[in-house]
């Protein structure tokens, strides 16, 4: 007898390096009682795409699904609702906000049993275009119709769009974003990053919203003899070269590209910063953590659950560019206060892990499966 394996679509904005890639990634490689696809926009790396189908996970790519781009967001919603007709899903469940959003109007569409939303980071900010802001809003307030659970990866989270109209409480679960703990428990330090230790290190995508310049600012204040380096790529990679050649930081400040050993670069670390001006649960700061490195990093969103503020790192204000240098100072300046804060860190790490996440994703599809099932009678 052939068991039914319900049919999950996955579907995000881009399939690029980024956290939100990472997660939906990790989850779908352990969703093994499910058929995943995976269905993502016009820019992808096609490592990821390899990636994902040598586990078995089959990809669809959408041309029209474009960040931030309202000209082809409306015809992307008839393409993706066309596909799920012709597919017959048991699930969709949307991450990012531009995927989430076509994509849930698409399910509503398509009539997919059940609807699910992950937020990975707070899509409203202060850096942002106020006209943007409003517009995203608006569409993340209809969606929330079309959906029957918004998973966040921390409760603030879920505050943050409850205060603004979207969706009701009843909606909403929290599931933090898992980490596969391992490889960054042991790693061998990477023995050609640039510069001299004590090492200070970003990693992420070299994109507005991250606070490279908040980290460029404070630098500058930097007293200890130390060096920065900024892991990854992005549309800002020009700019930062630029801009670290014209501050003269060109001798402490380097960037050292995408780098596919994150274990090894964290252990040839000293400092995990990410002055960030909106994110998620960050992953990279639960590797720092995994890897026994002190965190400074804003207090937004789901950092305040990752970082423990004077215990395993420090929390700062965003863009507060001299609360940033204050406390890099003083991790630089003392190694017994990183290594105790380093292992503090490694120890909460655990409540972050793939399992943990897998299980919960798993409870949660199989509740709102069986809850369709009563409402429609299959």
């Amino acid at each position: 007898m052939t068991v039914h394996r319900p049919r999950v679509f996955q579907f995000i904005t881009r399939l690029l390096d980024g956290g939100a890639e990472a997660h939906l990634i990790e989850t779908v490689r352990h969703l093994d009682k499910y058929d995943v696809t995976v269905g993502h926009g016009a820019f992808y790396h096609d490592s990821q795409v390899e990636r994902l189908e040598r586990e078995g996970v089959t990809t669809e790519v959408f041309p029209l699904v474009r960040h931030y781009n309202p000209v082809t967001a409306v015809p992307a919603v008839f393409s993706v609702a066309q596909y799920l007709r012709r597919n017959d899903f048991d699930i969709v469940h949307t991450n990012s906000t531009e995927a989430g959003i076509i994509g849930r109007f698409a399910a509503a569409i398509a009539d997919v049993p059940v609807v699910v939303h992950t937020v990975h980071g707070v899509p409203f900010a202060d850096d942002r275009n106020a006209l943007l802001n409003r517009f995203v809003l608006a569409c993340e307030r209809l969606a929330a119709r079309h959906t029957d659970q918004i998973v966040t990866n921390a409760d603030v989270m879920a505050e943050a769009y409850l205060d603004r109209g979207i969706g009701t409480l009843d909606q909403y679960a929290t599931i933090p974003s898992g980490v596969d703990l391992e490889p960054f428990r042991d790693a061998s330090p990477a023995e050609d990053l640039p510069g001299e230790r004590p090492r200070v290190v970003m990693i992420g995508r070299l994109a507005d919203g991250k606070g490279f310049d908040v980290l460029l600012d404070a630098v500058a204040d930097i007293r200890q003899e130390a060096s920065v380096c900024l892991v990854g790529d992005g549309p800002l990679a020009d700019t930062l070269e630029s801009d670290i050649e014209t501050r003269g930081f060109s001798d402490r400040v380097f960037l050292t590209g995408y780098r596919d050993d994150v274990p090894r670069v964290l252990a040839a670390s000293d400092v995990l910063v990410l002055p960030s001006f909106r994110e998620g649960t960050p992953r990279v700061i639960t590797e720092a953590m995994a890897a026994g490195l002190p965190v400074v990093a804003t207090d937004i969103a789901g950092i305040p659950k990752q970082v423990e503020h004077g215990e395993s790192g420090y929390l700062i204000p965003p863009g507060d560019d001299a609360a940033l240098a204050d406390r890099l100072n003083e991790l630089l300046a003392d190694p017994q206060l990183r290594e105790r804060f380093g292992r503090r860190g490694s120890e909460r790490a655990t409540r972050f892990s793939v399992e943990a996440m897998v299980d919960a994703t798993t409870d949660l599809y199989e509740s709102l499966l069986s809850a369709s099932r009563v409402h429609t009678g299959r």
